[in-house]
């Protein structure tokens, strides 16, 4: 018989060019690659990231998988986060994680040249395999100055909100402590109130708009927060 119309060998081809393809994939994203194999215990290096190159030479496009690891863990990664590879650290431990999903990922800090990088794990079943694995790595540290200087931005809008309360809020706070104060000792004399009432009054009804600006369920984004600073800036 020939073997190219066994079903099962062109099944089995077609899932070996489809994996292929998907490693082929990952490498276009990932700084580095590796193929796991559960049952021996041996890692493949499909795309090494040029840091791991140079600091581990050609040790890791091969070899044992837990000893790679556990260099890569020991002399990179920081040691805050070093727990962070525990789930993936032996052979056990994948097989626990892969016995229930097909993939598993998470973020960590690296040092180079006493410099913190960002980078992320994903690891990855192969089809439906339950020997074999992915091993992918990403750099993050573009999306992490991303996220930070987002944060920064996010952070002076609110500066700026806290700001403008301070200033169109503080007047008509400090005019109801001073009028509350006037009232007491125009009724110890015996005078009418009412004109230190009536000031008391319209100074806690701004207050009350201010308050009802800042904390509009609209306030939801950033533009709506913005446009909330105006009309603020329009009542100081």
């Amino acid at each position: 018989m020939n073997r190219d119309n066994n079903p099962n060998t062109v099944e089995l081809r077609s899932d070996m060019e489809l994996g292929n393809k998907i490693i082929d994939a990952l490498c276009y994203s990932y700084q580095g690659v590796y193929y796991v194999n559960l049952t021996s215990g041996e890692i493949r290096s499909y795309r090494m990231a040029r840091y791991v190159r140079e600091k581990f030479g050609e040790q890791f496009h091969q070899g044992s998988y837990e000893t790679n690891i556990y260099a890569y863990v020991r002399k990179l990664v920081m040691y805050e986060d070093q727990r962070l590879f525990e789930p993936i650290l032996t052979i056990a431990s994948l097989r626990s994680i892969f016995s229930r999903q097909m993939s598993y990922s998470f973020s960590y800090r690296f040092t180079l040249d006493e410099e913190i990088h960002y980078g992320q794990v994903e690891a990855l079943k192969v089809l439906d395999s339950s020997d074999e694995i992915v091993l992918a790595f990403k750099n993050m540290d573009k999306q992490h100055q991303l996220e930070k200087n987002l944060y920064e931005k996010e952070r002076q809008i609110v500066k700026a909100m806290s700001r403008q309360l301070n200033e169109v809020a503080r007047g008509p706070l400090m005019n109801v402590i001073e009028q509350s104060k006037a009232a007491k000792e125009a009724a110890k004399a015996g005078q009418d109130v009412s004109g230190y009432i009536e000031a008391i009054q319209n100074d806690g009804e701004t207050l009350l708009r201010i308050f009802n600006l800042i904390f509009a369920e609209e306030n939801t984004d950033r533009e709506k927060i913005e446009e909330t600073i105006m009309k603020l800036d329009s009542l100081s």
